[in-house]
């Protein structure tokens, strides 16, 4: 596509004072990695392509289900990589899954290379997000999930299409600014009972991933 093809699909977006040409560029020039499963996943492909995210790489895991990279949307650069193999270079992750399995993995490996990524899950009657860039290593998922084992509880699946469009939404913001109002904070929103709370997550001695690092023997 042209770049003033580029401009016109993408103009209702370039004149909203928070994005911009320079905004959309951003996007343009982004590289997302993105992995999940069921309809968090179509969601969330379909934000990222609405929203002019030019190239994004797909991990394929166990429960993959690969009749997705058929129904992706037709203006979504796609590749796939399996989970094993070497990451590639990309801007952020964006994980939407209800699989506890697949985030502590993606976790682990995150924190292990210092990414950027959000991860999102149905939790109760609604849905949580957490974000962070993996600085120091810790604060993560598992300091969160050690302590909040609650938050982890089987959510909806009916807030799945609502989770992968939110989980999108933050990933935006942060290439679009760089930084998240809810970085290293655990965002819970309870659809039913309309409350909405974000949760700082401190490091912990406790955290399963610091543990394994240090060469503790950590039940999976």
């Amino acid at each position: 596509m042209t770049s003033s093809g580029t401009n016109e699909k993408f103009s209702r977006q370039v004149i909203l004072p928070g994005v911009g040409a320079e905004g959309q560029a951003k996007w343009a020039q982004a590289r997302v990695l993105l992995a999940g499963n069921g309809i968090a996943l179509q969601a969330a492909a379909q934000a990222l392509s609405s929203s002019g995210i030019a190239h994004t790489t797909v991990l394929i895991h166990e429960d993959f289900d690969p009749s997705f990279l058929v129904s992706a949307p037709r203006d979504l650069n796609v590749e796939s990589i399996p989970l094993l193999e070497k990451m590639p270079l990309y801007t952020a992750a964006l994980v939407v899954s209800p699989d506890h399995r697949l985030r502590k993995k993606l976790n682990r490996l995150f924190r292990e290379n210092h990414q950027l990524a959000v991860f999102a899950w149905p939790a109760g009657s609604g849905y949580a997000l957490f974000t962070s860039r993996y600085e120091k290593g810790c604060p993560c998922l598992e300091c969160f999930e050690v302590l909040n084992p609650k938050a982890f509880s089987k959510g909806s699946p009916s807030v799945e299409r609502l989770l992968g469009a939110m989980a999108t939404s933050e990933l935006l913001e942060l290439i679009l600014n760089g930084r998240s109002p809810v970085e290293n904070k655990v965002w819970v929103t309870g659809l039913g009972s309309g409350a909405s709370y974000k949760h700082e997550v401190m490091p912990t001695y406790k955290c399963p991933a610091k543990m394994i690092e240090e060469g503790a023997a950590v039940t999976p």
